[in-house]
């Protein structure tokens, strides 16, 4: 009897070891780089995240006058909420209405600026903080809306020409969109 009990329980630990052993190898390929698929859903997400932002930006653009400048820089500020770091607007040019928030961050962000401001986009797929993201930065312009002066009185003529940016290139607008593991996408 006590031998049957030595071999259930030899069974039961060596099944115990097969399933921990498989839990790792799963946790483990996930850990890898996101397939070509995962990476075309998440820059397809990017792109309507991109439409979305543009549409909410020209809109607040659109409504912004003189005499409402005030009220616009609050509306995009709490739209770039500093706690959101899905999407941001990077620059180095003052006034930076976001104050520290609005500088690069990290690598990306560093070469994404630098890119912005000859006006070439930049993308990347990284891993930050345990998270794979489809990474990307879309220049912008100050010859992007008329408005854009009510709020950054400092791009003038003069600015761009003393900067030798005739494209009038003032920073970046970047969004991150988690990609998603294939153990995820099953669920």
């Amino acid at each position: 009897m006590r031998q049957k009990y030595h071999v259930l329980y030899g069974i039961v630990c060596a099944g115990l070891a097969v399933v921990f052993a498989a839990a790792v190898i799963a946790s483990a390929s996930d850990d890898g780089p996101p397939s070509s698929g995962q990476i075309a859903f998440a820059q397809e997400v990017s792109d309507l995240m991109l439409n979305e932002l543009l549409a909410a930006l020209f809109q607040e653009f659109n409504e912004t006058t003189p005499q409402n400048v005030e009220h616009g820089k609050q509306a995009i500020s709490l739209i770039f909420n500093n706690l959101n770091r899905n999407m941001r607007l990077v620059g180095t040019f003052a006034p930076l209405l976001g104050g520290a928030n609005d500088r690069p961050s990290d690598g990306f962000e560093r070469t994404a600026l630098a890119q912005a401001l000859t006006g070439q986009p930049y993308t990347a797929v990284q891993k930050v903080n345990d998270t794979w993201l489809y990474r990307r930065s879309v220049p912008l312009s100050n010859t992007f809306h008329p408005n854009c002066v009510l709020c950054h009185t400092n791009f003038t003529a003069d600015f761009f020409s003393s900067t030798n940016n005739p494209g009038q290139w003032v920073g970046t607008l970047i969004l991150g969109v988690p990609i998603k593991s294939s153990a995820a996408e099953e669920q």
